[in-house]
């Protein structure tokens, strides 16, 4: 068999990115910090060389824009699991796919203080009721329930990538350190 090789442009490595970083227009009503895309973000990676890979928004997908904000505990059910179950090996799939063609999976960027996609940092409160008196919450060290569910995943296929979380409260401070890592 003659295998024709052809050399092309690509950089054979990417990040994957939390859905929101790419398109602000998916995340609860009054939350969203810029119009679309955080560019300094997508400038950076695009500088240097590294593929997008956009991960879906699981909020988004399972309750759609109408939603509340709400927390880690309020997302962290039998049906939310399934369903962001579901979305990572479709993702898991993608990646192996990506890393047997050659690519490297470089680098995973959630969402810092999110319910869902949070890395290091997600949101905790234990609402219940009538949201109009919720009160309370705050930022706690630990996972989102989709990133909790992507990770272990990853590590079970055996990626080993570096985690970010990104500030979208502070995406300078953000995007520093992670050209600190990646740049």
């Amino acid at each position: 068999m003659v295998y024709l090789v052809v050399m092309d442009k690509r950089s054979g490595k990417v990040v994957v990115l939390a859905h929101c970083l790419l398109n602000q227009n998916s995340v609860v009503w009054e939350l969203a910090k810029t119009g679309g895309v955080f560019k300094g973000l997508v400038d950076f990676l695009a500088e240097k060389g590294y593929g997008i890979v956009q991960l879906p928004c699981p909020e988004t997908s399972y309750m759609g824009l109408r939603r509340f904000w709400q927390s880690a505990e309020q997302y962290d059910n039998p049906g939310f699991r399934k369903h962001c179950r579901n979305l990572v090996e479709q993702i898991i799939d993608y990646l192996e796919a990506l890393r047997e063609g050659g690519i490297e999976v470089v680098a995973l960027i959630g969402v810092r203080g999110s319910p869902s996609c949070g890395i290091f940092e997600t949101f905790s409160s234990l609402w219940r009721g009538n949201p109009l008196e919720a009160e309370g919450g705050s930022r706690i060290s630990g996972r989102g329930v989709f990133m909790r569910i992507l990770i272990d995943a990853l590590k079970e296929k055996g990626f080993e990538l570096k985690c970010f979380d990104f500030d979208t409260s502070d995406p300078e401070g953000s995007l520093e350190r992670i050209k600190g890592e990646l740049g």
